[in-house]
């Protein structure tokens, strides 16, 4: 009976413990007393390898939309971990690690940024109008926090494939093609498609604007059962500062 009962707890624990991680994601990541730059500190550009990382982060983030190539050509790879901020209330608010590194597991570039699904940014709230306001009032050198005043807090970034910084800004439109509504067929192979319109605010090392991109990207997404994990992207336009 003793065997039974610490048998039980010991389960329960480890459920608890267990759906314990699954809320809060990393613990470094969701630990609110920790800054970014503390964090930040504990990687090292040009030193730091993948495997030091994963060791201190965990496992990296997996699904269809993780970008896992520097932008545009995919010369380094990304890896993402995070860190929910909202705990037992919800998950709305991630604090997101972004690593770039090299074929060697070099980690080439890295930085912290906090995506809250439920604040829109100003881009998003009107791609068009502040599209245009970041070309007229960005130019080369501008600190990352000017670009942040106008557009607002992006909801993720990436790394150039010279392992630069870049912010992403985007509003994506989508609508359900017409095998979702396809009875039975729908529920394991439907699709979703649209058009994504992005701008990408390039920053050096010393956190100074060395470019600005703006993109419309096709994609298609799965959204059945069988094709859930089914992600696909493509660059019909790419345009950037003179």
């Amino acid at each position: 009976m003793k065997i039974y009962i610490l048998l039980s707890a010991s389960l329960c624990a480890l459920s608890l413990t267990s759906c314990t991680a699954s809320i809060y994601g990393n613990k470094i990541l969701a630990d609110k007393q920790l800054s970014d730059s503390s964090i930040n500190l504990k990687i090292i550009d040009n030193k730091s390898t993948m495997q030091m990382v994963d060791n201190i982060f965990g496992k990296r983030d997996t699904g269809r939309s993780i970008k896992i190539q520097s932008f545009p050509d995919g010369k380094l790879s990304i890896a993402t971990y995070h860190g929910n901020l909202n705990g037992l209330g919800g998950t709305y608010a991630h604090r997101v690690l972004y690593v770039a590194y090299d074929a060697n597991d070099k980690v080439i570039n890295h930085d912290i940024i906090t995506n809250n699904y439920s604040d829109k940014n100003n881009y998003e709230k009107d791609y068009l109008k502040y599209k245009n306001i970041a070309y007229y009032e960005l130019a080369r050198n501008d600190k990352k926090e000017k670009a942040k005043s106008i557009l607002g807090e992006p909801k993720k970034i990436t790394f150039s494939d010279e392992g630069n910084l870049m912010l992403v800004y985007e509003k994506n439109f989508n609508s359900r093609d017409a095998s979702s509504y396809i009875p039975i067929y729908n529920y394991a192979n439907s699709t979703e498609s649209g058009i994504s319109e992005r701008l990408y605010l390039e920053f050096g090392r010393n956190d100074e604007l060395v470019n600005i991109y703006s993109a419309s990207v096709q994609i298609i997404q799965g959204r059945g059962i069988v094709n859930a994990e089914s992600y696909d992207e493509k660059f019909i336009r790419l345009s950037k500062l003179p």
